[in-house]
């Protein structure tokens, strides 16, 4: 089980996952989850619904649907939602016994309130994925982001899943960093960057060869 995580929000952790589902599914029955999601208003296409979408073996689907777009710990307290976390983790491994590969997309960052207890970290590391991906954006600011990421979820304090290695996906404008993030994240986390990925659809970025070899470990 591959979960897909960010340095943030709105960074592009559903187009990475769709471009990753699309290069696991051509060999594979893939299954592609979020299992809570906020921002929701109805008048636009859920992020699980995109990775339903990219996806090759379908399931019962595990789901929060929030319309507020904040924390998804607010946004349920906000709307008298209960987010039934053990729910989540037992049909997430449900999935896992009966598809070849499942990914699931965590809400926001890796350490976004899920509730008013738990982390996505937490959530995370209950699901004890094969791999842990971080997302994060080729601009300038991702070394911070990048560095407190990894470096937070390597604290024993915290109940957090190894981070196996960073995507960068580049940003609508790049910056003077654009470019140079990829060599210096892994001096200062030790974590590989697997990918620098274009601006593109996801198909198309399914087969970049970058996508490619990272889906041919699993």
């Amino acid at each position: 089980m591959v979960v897909v995580t960010g340095v943030g929000t709105g960074i592009g952790k559903t187009h990475v996952g769709e471009a990753l589902l699309f290069a696991w599914g051509r060999r594979a029955r893939v299954v592609g989850l979020k299992p809570i999601e906020s921002g929701l208003n109805g008048a636009t296409e859920s992020d699980a619904h995109r990775l339903a979408r990219a996806s090759t073996f379908h399931v019962k689907r595990p789901g929060v649907a929030l319309r507020q777009p904040v924390s998804p710990h607010l946004a349920a307290r906000n709307q008298n939602v209960r987010i039934p976390v053990r729910d989540i983790i037992c049909q997430v491994e449900q999935a896992r016994n009966a598809a070849d590969g499942v990914l699931v997309e965590l809400a926001g960052g890796l350490f976004t309130p899920i509730t008013d207890d738990l982390l996505n970290a937490d959530l995370a590391s209950a699901l004890r994925p094969d791999v842990t991906l971080l997302i994060a954006p080729d601009r300038l600011g991702v070394l911070h982001d990048t560095i407190a990421a990894v470096r937070a979820a390597a604290n024993p304090a915290w109940t957090a899943p190894r981070i196996h290695s960073v995507l960068l996906i580049a940003p609508e404008r790049g910056d003077a960093s654009t470019g140079t993030n990829a060599a210096e994240i892994p001096r200062f986390t030790g974590i590989p960057v697997s990918a620098t990925l274009p601006r593109a659809p996801s198909q198309a970025l399914s087969a970049h060869p970058a996508i490619a070899a990272l889906v041919a470990s699993w």
